[in-house]
């Protein structure tokens, strides 16, 4: 019995030897395999056995890089009609589509990107109209951009200097008017951009003083040189009492404005009102200019048989703009009282039509739920006082220059993330000239706007 006992024990201590071998040595041995191969260190092996075993349903942490970024954009759904004696009644439904990222790595590195619905030949527009059968719509870019603000890494208490390369928004300041007098608000350039803030506080008279510079690129030749616009603008904001008034003052000097006019001979989304030359010698403007409708005959032929073209613009341009607005508080937060007026002269034009002023006022909110605000404004924009195919795309019947237009506006908020607006212009022009009504026009926009 003893000796069948002793054997038993030894069979099940070999067993038990056995089967701790068979359980120990796959995590040795992967272990060893993985140090023999380079894999991981021995100081790493041990790191691994002292790592504490995550806790039983706790959410995965994500990557820091997720914290950086910053989803935006939106969404406009519009109604928009037109109305002029003589003409049909127009009816039109567009969208709007926006959306974008911006990526701060740090708190002096931003990376930016948009895209955008419309015409990818349109540089004013990012409306789609409701159209040809149900195909699909382009997205388009229209941000690309880096920009750099400078401070602790160099030994600054605050960003002094912003640098910004790429495709932007324009990041000149303007007023709050319903529309633009110099640019369209979609208007994204190309280029560079620097801001240098001499001051810049929350409290006393001297809210903000900053220097705004730009080089933004029209064309690229490498035989006559860069077609380009170089704008200088100073701003300030002061506060006066419970007031806060803003002022920008800006001149945009353009180098070869005419192949803006001459790109119009292939790209039919540019909308060209300002004076040109025609390669027949005919000298038009104040209105659309298409080639393929002069010529002796209408057909976009000269007498000799040769396709029309626009050949230059009759004018130089260097825009000196200058544009504030007054918030003035009335006691009830949600109805603050903003005054506006924005006025451009362009020195450099031959004619006298070189000149064009918005202003008007607002009373109301726009950003909490409930908010409602109403607007009037009017805008006189002469012939040759900005670059037409660069200015507001919705100011008068076609857009453009040589336009006079009263402005009414009503909206309202119903949350932070949806509000509606209602938009009436009633234009005429400001010179008549042929080709173009010299009847009122009406133009009634009823917007739908979701953001996020």
């Amino acid at each position: 019995m003893e000796t069948t006992t002793a054997k038993n024990r030894t069979w099940l201590s070999a067993a038990a030897l056995l089967l701790g071998l068979a359980t120990a040595a796959p995590a040795r041995d992967l272990e060893e395999i993985l140090k023999d191969k380079g894999v991981i260190t021995s100081e790493e092996a041990k790191e691994s056995e002292t790592a504490p075993a995550p806790k039983q349903g706790a959410a995965p942490s994500l990557p820091a890089w997720v914290g950086w970024i910053t989803p935006f954009g939106d969404v406009r759904v519009r109604n928009e009609s037109f109305f002029r004696k003589g003409d049909d009644d127009r009816i039109r439904q567009r969208f709007r589509l926006r959306f974008g990222f911006r990526v701060k790595p740090s708190d002096e590195l931003e990376i930016g990107f948009k895209l955008a619905s419309g015409n990818s030949n349109d540089p004013i527009s990012n409306n789609q109209t409701f159209t040809d059968s149900f195909t699909f719509k382009t997205i388009n870019i229209a941000n690309a951009y880096a920009k750099l603000t400078p401070s602790k890494s160099i030994g600054l208490d605050r960003p002094w200097l912003t640098l910004i390369g790429g495709k932007f928004d324009v990041p000149f300041y303007t007023p709050p008017t319903p529309v633009g007098l110099v640019y369209d608000r979609d208007l994204t350039p190309e280029g560079f951009a620097q801001s240098l803030k001499a001051i810049e506080s929350k409290d006393g008279f001297v809210r903000s003083l900053a220097l705004n510079l730009g080089q933004w690129i029209l064309e690229e030749n490498s035989t006559t040189g860069e077609a380009a616009i170089y704008a200088f603008q100073g701003t300030g904001s002061f506060a006066i009492g419970d007031l806060l008034w803003s002022i920008g003052v800006a001149d945009y000097k353009y180098t070869d404005p005419s192949s803006i006019a001459v790109a119009r001979n292939k790209n039919t989304a540019l909308n060209v009102t300002n004076t040109v030359t025609l390669s027949d010698g005919t000298i038009v403007g104040g209105r659309p200019i298409d080639p393929t409708k002069f010529g002796p005959e209408k057909n976009g032929l000269d007498a000799d048989g040769k396709a029309i073209t626009i050949k230059k613009l009759n004018n130089q341009f260097n825009d000196l703009n200058a544009g504030t607005d007054l918030l003035i508080p009335t006691g009830a937060k949600h109805w603050p009282l903003r005054l506006f007026f924005d006025y451009v002269k362009n020195t450099e034009a031959s004619t006298s039509e070189d000149q064009g002023f918005d202003g008007g006022a607002t009373i109301g909110a726009g950003k909490e739920s409930g908010d409602a605000w109403f607007t009037y404004a009017y805008e006189r924009l002469e012939t040759d006082a900005v670059i037409s195919a660069f200015s507001e795309s919705d100011f008068g019947h076609d857009g453009g220059t040589n336009t006079k237009a009263h402005i009414l506006q009503i909206g309202y908020v119903f949350t932070p993330n949806l509000s509606a607006q209602s938009t009436a212009y009633i234009d005429k022009p400001v010179k008549n000239v042929s080709g173009r009504s010299e009847e009122t026009d009406y133009r009634w926009q009823v917007d739908l706007i979701a953001k996020f």
